[in-house]
């Protein structure tokens, strides 16, 4: 249900941020505006992406497990599509994932969750869905 809400007001949200800034510039320069963010995202996501790649293959290399630099990845990818959209909100989220400091830390956050969901779900006492036993085949 929240999902939903969410896919029907950020659209609107966005609709109506691109009229109030149409009406203050023109549409042309919003249009233009809109146009020169989604390229100057695309080429920051691919240069900050070469650059995460190049800190996980070092990860790699050094026998270490490369997933702050995955989740920034993902985070990087997340923030090319956001330029992308048409619209000054996602934009504002798209830039500030494209700032290291911020996208570290959405990315610690991430991992912090997930690990904290594994250790949540690998309870003492409990082995997953294994259970031990023996067997013998009746035929």
């Amino acid at each position: 249900m929240r999902f939903l809400a969410l896919f029907l007001l950020i659209p609107l949200f966005e609709v109506v941020v691109f009229i109030q800034v149409g009406g203050q510039i023109g549409a042309l320069w919003t249009i233009l505006l809109t146009l020169a963010t989604a390229v100057t995202g695309v080429t920051l996501v691919k240069t900050q992406g070469i650059r995460t790649f190049t800190a996980a293959k070092a990860q790699l290399a050094q026998g270490e497990t490369p997933a702050m630099a995955v989740v920034e990845g993902i985070l990087l990818l997340l923030a090319g599509v956001m330029l992308m959209i048409p619209g000054f909100i996602s934009d504002a989220m798209g830039a500030l994932m494209l700032l290291p400091f911020a996208r570290r830390a959405l990315a610690g956050t991430v991992l912090e969750k997930v690990f904290i969901a594994r250790a949540n779900q690998a309870q003492p006492g409990h082995k997953g869905h294994t259970i031990e036993g023996q067997f013998r085949r009746d035929d």
